[in-house]
């Protein structure tokens, strides 16, 4: 998605002379005129247990990108994301004495952090999101910009609430609150059954209504299923491709940690945030990840803004609790939503793609 963004904004700076653009990537760069020798979507459904029964297919893709660049001696390479395959290319693009940009940082502020050792050896540039992550990498001598977090531009409500509520048949009077249990099936299997037994014992104790953003449509029958067998009843509405006025309109959110809870952050809805995984992946994880907080609202804001429920700790006694505080405590919701502001002012003015696009132009000599 901001890959394809990306090379628009690019274009549209860029007017004198033809670009060509090649590489990894999906629908999206093609419609944007990226020639892909290989489809991201075969790399990027592979976890790290699949990646080892697929390990010839990933070296050939990675083979193939590096023939390809040998072939036709690009100016630039831009790497987005995907550290895992983007750094192994990265080692053999510098061979090859090709600059490399890299856009969207991997999180090795929060987890193996050595291979910020192999970044610097090899990396020109780095244009990092988030804000934290200027001085991660300033400290270890590389060439870092912050250029602030895409998401500012599109992340808003598009409509009013009185509309909003009107359209899906709500009630303005009662408490509304959205679910986002993720959209991976795992992630859903993992987190939405507490959320709906949650909701259900909120529901029980005073009216109030759930609205649950479908985050991919593949998942809805999932979630269906998990309604009907955990909470039949309870007033919930399913929100398809009308995410942003769901959170936005809400009073709070229940978001599974990730990129979503960002989302909220701008929109101003206070939020908890929630997760659960497998116990063998936590305990694992509890070794290899070395951050204060997991939640990236917390992390941007260096301290405690929003709860973080995870693991054993992400149950039906504690979040009803949590979300008791907040519909229970006006002042409590108004010193969140200031919070959050504060957030949403460091994640930038706007604009991020097009500082990218800036800085490629730049190193390109346009």
């Amino acid at each position: 998605m901001y890959a394809a963004e990306l090379v628009d904004a690019i274009r549209a700076r860029v007017k004198v002379s033809p670009l060509h653009f090649f590489g990894c990537g999906g629908e999206q760069m093609r419609r944007s005129g990226v020639e892909t020798q290989v489809d991201i979507h075969k790399l990027a459904v592979l976890g790290p247990v699949e990646a080892v029964s697929h390990f010839m297919h990933l070296y050939a893709a990675l083979r193939l990108l590096v023939k390809e660049a040998e072939n036709r001696k690009p100016r630039l390479a831009v790497l987005v994301d995907f550290p895992d395959f983007n750094l192994r290319l990265a080692r053999k693009l510098k061979t090859l004495n090709i600059p490399l940009i890299y856009f969207i940082s991997p999180q090795v502020w929060a987890w193996r952090s050595r291979r910020v050792h192999l970044m610097k050896q090899i990396i020109n540039q780095m244009l990092v999101i988030l804000p934290f992550e200027k001085d991660f990498y300033a400290r270890y001598g590389m060439d870092v910009e912050y250029i602030g977090h895409p998401l500012v531009d599109r992340v808003k409500s598009s409509c009013h609430r009185e509309d909003f509520f009107r359209q899906y048949d709500l009630n303005l009077q009662v408490p509304t609150i959205s679910l986002l249990p993720g959209s991976r099936t795992k992630e859903i299997k993992y987190n939405l059954p507490v959320m709906l037994q949650t909701a259900r014992r909120l529901n029980w104790e005073r009216p109030m209504q759930f609205l649950l953003p479908l985050a991919s449509p593949l998942s809805r029958g999932l979630i269906q299923r998990t309604l009907a067998e955990i909470a039949p009843e309870l007033p919930l509405r399913i929100i398809a491709r009308d995410t942003y006025n769901a959170i936005g309109h809400s009073h709070l959110a229940v978001v599974s940690s990730g990129t979503a809870t960002l989302e909220t952050a701008i929109l101003g809805t206070p939020l908890i945030t929630v997760f659960r995984i497998s116990n063998f992946t936590w305990i694992v994880g509890q070794y290899l990840v070395h951050v204060p907080f997991y939640s990236l609202v917390n992390l941007i804001a260096g301290k405690e803004v929003v709860p973080e429920l995870y693991q054993k700790e992400f149950n039906v006694d504690r979040l009803h609790a949590e979300i008791k505080k907040y519909l229970d405590d006006a002042a409590l919701r108004k010193h969140v939503r200031m919070e959050l502001d504060l957030v949403k002012q460091r994640l930038g003015a706007g604009g991020a793609i097009q500082r990218a696009a800036e800085r490629v132009c730049r190193w390109l000599e346009f």
